[in-house]
């Protein structure tokens, strides 16, 4: 009976016995996250004793200026701004803080262990003159990487990336669901335009296959897994007018080419596209798609929809001779205006005595109140 109240009982109460979580106990600097051998090796950079156990050795680093600088994790020197160190050292930035940190401590103490060389960035000797002294001045400046050429494979791999990322956090909700499909567009258009159009190495010139192969797998990849985007059918950037042209610079830049086959198989996978979008009313954004295809086929006088429309624009409407509304001649109306037809209304008309009987009407009499008010007086 009292078990039932918890006053007592033989059976245990709820949460009694269960041992508490150990909370951990949080790190007061970063060097207590390295280990002991990291926590040497910057002991050996910095030119101090790098024998005891890890407190030891965590009290050598804080105590020096150079080391000490590392230590606080929230308000320090984060990764982005040890990149930009190594950077003005022209050292390599790729690595954990751990890394990088080292490096720098390496490089401005010049104690680089031996059988090993510091990991330089890749530059160039400009050599310039000092106008003042007369001396050779050699600069190390880092070189720019050359971008990777790109493949059909891996182009249709990030597009179909692109796609799947709908699942992401960001957009699930319900302005982020409709940006979604905006970005992958956006990508498309982006790879058409710098990869292929507008390349370093002017692909769509010099290999122009190879061009096509790139515009077909970023094409190709959106038409297969188009229906694997949220909402397909919201285009805010406006960037199915870029692939639209883009693709029909692309086809009339390899059609003289380009055999007949290697002709109707673009215009294929681009007539699939266009079907592909066309249920969602994203043609009217691309409305050249059928006519670059057409135009691949053969038919040399295929107009584009967007000539036919500013066509039609500029033709001349007929000019109608009639005046506006607000400049017709309005009718004289020669009846009386509004107040004195109330005026009038007030005064009955003298009576007609032109009838066949005669008869005389007794005329109104016309009282003064004035006069009328005086008299009473």
């Amino acid at each position: 009976m009292y078990s039932l109240y918890g006053f007592g009982g033989f059976g245990r109460r709820r949460g009694w016995g269960k041992a508490k979580k150990s909370q951990k106990k949080k790190k007061e600097h970063w060097f207590e996250r390295l280990t002991v051998d990291q926590n040497k090796q910057l002991c050996k950079a910095i030119k101090v004793r790098h024998v005891g156990n890890k407190k030891d050795l965590m009290d050598r680093l804080l105590e020096n200026d150079q080391s000490s600088k590392y230590a606080c994790e929230k308000y320090g020197i984060n990764v982005d701004r040890l990149k930009a160190m190594c950077r003005e050292r022209n050292l390599q930035v790729s690595g954990v803080k751990f890394d990088l940190v080292l490096r720098i401590l390496h490089c401005d103490n010049s104690t680089t262990p031996e059988g090993s060389t510091l990991k330089r960035a890749a530059t160039d000797v400009i050599t310039t003159v000092d106008v003042a002294t007369g001396t050779v001045v050699e600069k190390h400046v880092p070189k720019k990487r050359k971008k990777a050429k790109p493949s059909a494979s891996k182009v249709y791999t990030r597009v179909d990336k692109k796609i799947e990322s709908c699942k992401q956090k960001k957009y699930q909700s319900h302005w982020g669901s409709k940006s979604h499909s905006s970005e992958v567009y956006g990508l498309v258009a982006d790879i058409l335009s710098s990869d292929v159009i507008n390349s370093e190495e002017s692909y769509l010139s010099k290999d122009p296959r190879f061009a096509v192969s790139i515009a077909e797998a970023a094409c190709t990849s959106l038409s297969e897994n188009f229906h694997k985007m949220m909402r397909p059918g919201y285009d805010d950037y406006g960037s199915w007018g870029e692939i639209d042209s883009s693709l029909r610079t692309i086809a009339e830049a390899v059609k003289p080419v380009f055999s007949a086959g290697e002709k109707e198989k673009m215009a294929a996978w681009i007539e699939d596209l266009y079907n592909t979008i066309e249920p969602y009313g994203l043609d009217m954004n691309a409305p050249d798609l059928l006519e670059t295809a057409e135009y691949l086929r053969g038919n040399e006088d295929a107009p584009k929809k967007s000539e036919e429309t500013a066509a039609v624009a500029k033709e001349e409407v007929p000019v109608d001779d009639r005046k506006p509304a607000a400049a017709k001649e309005v009718p004289v109306d020669d009846r009386k205006p509004a107040a004195a037809a109330v005026a009038a209304a007030s005064v009955p008309e003298k009576a007609d005595v032109s009838n066949d009987n005669n008869s005389e009407v007794e005329k109104p009499v016309i009282v003064n109140e004035n006069v009328a008010n005086a008299g009473i007086m």
